[in-house]
């Protein structure tokens, strides 16, 4: 690299421009024997910055997401599930187009039939595109809302819930809630209607959730913001943690 080059790449760096300053010395030889037109050599050097730092924005969105594992859509079986979603639906939900309008994804069915991992895959490509998003189980989130309620700042609490692009809430409905964890579970939900997208997993159907919640008024309200712009999916089926054991024999049915 001779001085001109340091001295660029040294602004660069003042600059912040870390990567487009590492890469200067290929990028200027690259160019040597290329005709391309000025402002298409511009743009390559811009990528250099630009490209680099998007993945490191995107890795940064998924670490603090909170998504427990790395689950993606390429790995989900579709044809495992007996019923309840398409390769239609499959493949709008995978656009992440419900994000832009703000709509939720409700994924029910019994355990095994791939909820979870489809909610973490949409969240790690959310992440990926540019999008927020953070993972809890229902539990949890009660937990912290009961404790932020507990120490006077339930509004906050409330507030820090509703800014990711897309909300994953795990197992509802695993156990049954308090009438104080029911209420708590409607204003999560309230919060959030139409200004952000929530991905939801359930082992009941909606029939059920007045028992769930204690209440059937609370029970209907929450129903009624949360299902009001809405994608439903309800998956049929046997477990899919038991397929390769059924596969081997180890499991007799």
């Amino acid at each position: 690299m001779n001085n001109r080059q340091e001295i660029i790449a040294s602004r660069m760096e003042e600059l912040g421009l870390s990567f487009m300053a590492a890469g200067l010395e290929s990028f200027l030889s690259d160019q040597v024997n290329q005709e391309a037109p000025l402002i298409e050599s511009i743009g390559e050097l811009i990528d250099l910055e630009l490209i680099p730092r998007k993945e490191r924005m995107a890795k940064t969105r998924l670490k603090v997401s909170g998504i427990p594992y790395s689950k993606t859509l390429e790995e989900f079986d579709l044809s495992w599930p007996k019923g309840g979603i398409t390769q239609k639906q499959f493949n709008e939900i995978s656009t992440l187009s419900f994000i832009e309008r703000k709509e939720n994804i409700i994924l029910l069915g019994p355990s095994g039939l791939g909820k979870t991992h489809l909610m973490t895959a949409l969240g790690q490509k959310a992440c990926m595109n540019g999008y927020t998003a953070y993972y809890i189980s229902c539990l949890d989130l009660l937990e912290r809302l009961q404790r932020s309620r507990d120490q006077g700042r339930l509004k906050n609490k409330l507030k820090w819930f509703a800014k990711p692009h897309v909300l994953l809430i795990d197992e509802v409905g695993y156990e049954n809630l308090s009438t104080e964890e029911a209420a708590l579970f409607f204003q999560i939900i309230n919060t959030r209607y139409e200004h952000g997208s929530i991905i939801l997993t359930s082992n009941k159907p909606f029939g059920k959730w007045g028992e769930i919640m204690a209440d059937d008024a609370v029970a209907t309200a929450t129903l009624d913001r949360l299902l009001h712009h809405s994608h439903v999916i309800s998956l049929k089926g046997d477990s899919y943690r038991m397929k390769d054991r059924m596969k081997i024999g180890v499991v007799d049915f």
